[in-house]
């Protein structure tokens, strides 16, 4: 009966994150999901890693969370970051016996209230790589079916994620060459040139600022619409 009980609740929880569309409701919907399908999981966040290695945290439970991410960051080590890097899931039962793993940060994450830890790596093949962490304040508070419910679910949020991040970088292409579009016809109308030639100087004034295409776009848009009565 537990069992079946928490299949459908776990369903209920996916279906809910495979409605969403937008990325930033993706997150949150991932977050509270974790807490709801794992039930001893008292909060729980997302950590992003981008190409340079910065370390974000996105639609914490709390502000303990955040905390606990900046000292992932600060320290260059940790649960989570294990995960990213080595590709598998980690759980952490009781992280008071971690501290010659991670000197600098175990303590001061024991603080916070991070003694349990379970840390899913979500993406792997595109930038931010994404890690969804829940923590507990109890030593060994996961066990093994925490441990079974936490791996579906995120193998279902990575699934979700990969759709809204491609969705989101889908719109803001499209935002992109329509403001590019709209800086190319404010071009050619003022200089009399062709579209070819509109977008080379779009380029040109890309590579002198050093600044992307869209953002020159954006500027000249924005300084036209000021100049104009």
């Amino acid at each position: 009966m537990q069992a079946d009980r928490l299949t459908s609740s776990l369903d209920a929880v996916v279906q809910r994150l495979r409605s969403t569309r937008d990325l930033g409701e993706t997150l949150t919907a991932t977050v509270a999901g974790a807490v709801e399908a794992v039930t001893n999981a008292e909060r729980a966040g997302i950590t992003q890693v981008d190409s340079q290695g910065v370390i974000t945290t996105q639609a914490p439970t709390d502000e303990q969370v955040g905390a606990i991410d900046r000292l992932q960051s600060e320290f260059a080590e940790g649960p989570c970051l294990d995960a990213l890097a080595l590709e598998h899931t980690v759980y952490i039962p009781d992280l008071a016996g971690e501290t010659s793993r991670w000197p600098a940060f175990a303590n001061r994450a024991l603080a916070l209230g991070a003694v349990s830890v379970l840390s899913f790596r979500l993406s792997s093949d595109s930038s931010p790589v994404t890690a969804l962490n829940l923590y507990a304040s109890a030593p060994f508070a996961f066990d093994a079916e925490d441990r079974l419910w936490g791996e579906v679910f995120a193998s279902h949020a990575a699934i979700a994620l990969a759709h809204a991040t491609n969705n989101a970088g889908l719109s803001t292409a499209l935002r992109s060459r329509d403001l590019i579009g709209q800086a190319k016809g404010m071009l050619m109308e003022r200089f009399d040139i062709t579209d070819r030639a509109a977008f080379t100087m779009l380029v040109e004034s890309s590579q002198q600022t050093n600044l992307k295409l869209r953002d020159v776009a954006r500027w000249l848009t924005g300084h036209q619409a000021r100049d104009d009565p």
